[in-house]
């Protein structure tokens, strides 16, 4: 391990971060990617970690927010993506919990199902069974749970459109 492994493998960390947010896992996989050594990737995460550049619990709480709110993404596309960027489960959990609690994902539901259907009457697919089945299915893909989705497909109707 030379000094300027470590310096180059810094930069590259810090430039990375300085982009977006990255979890532990990113910024090691990114690092090995490039051919770090282990010893260098395993020093520069802790360094980044000890200073404060790299906290998983901040990235999920961060990441939770953003997705649910703006991406309309439901709770198991959240742990789902926060799995895949390596978040810890001890931590996506916990996050979930606390940070998006059912009332909220019903409301984000009803906003993303409510959207959908403006787009399926444009389109003029938004009536009857056809309708309901399509919403459900695009809330399944947002990462709703059936539950979810049927609380938030219960106020809407789905009589055939006379618009």
């Amino acid at each position: 391990m030379t000094p300027g492994d470590e310096r180059s493998a810094m930069q590259w960390a810090l430039m990375a971060i300085g982009r977006r947010m990255h979890t532990t896992h990113e910024i090691s996989a990114g690092l090995s990617k490039r051919g770090f050594a282990d010893e260098v990737v395993g020093k520069v995460v802790r360094e980044l970690v000890r200073a404060g550049y790299l906290n998983d619990l901040d990235f999920a709480r961060t990441w939770v927010t953003s997705r649910s709110v703006h991406q309309m993404h439901g709770r198991l596309r959240l742990l789902r993506d926060l799995k895949q960027k390596g978040v810890p489960d001890e931590i996506s959990g916990p996050v979930l919990e606390e940070s998006f609690p059912h009332e909220d994902e019903v409301d984000i539901a009803i906003k993303a199902a409510e959207k959908k259907r403006r787009s399926m009457r444009v389109a003029g697919k938004g009536a009857g069974l056809k309708g309901r089945a399509a919403l459900y299915r695009h809330l399944r893909s947002r990462g709703f749970t059936s539950r979810v989705i049927s609380a938030a497909l219960a106020g809407i109707s789905f009589e055939e459109d006379s618009s």
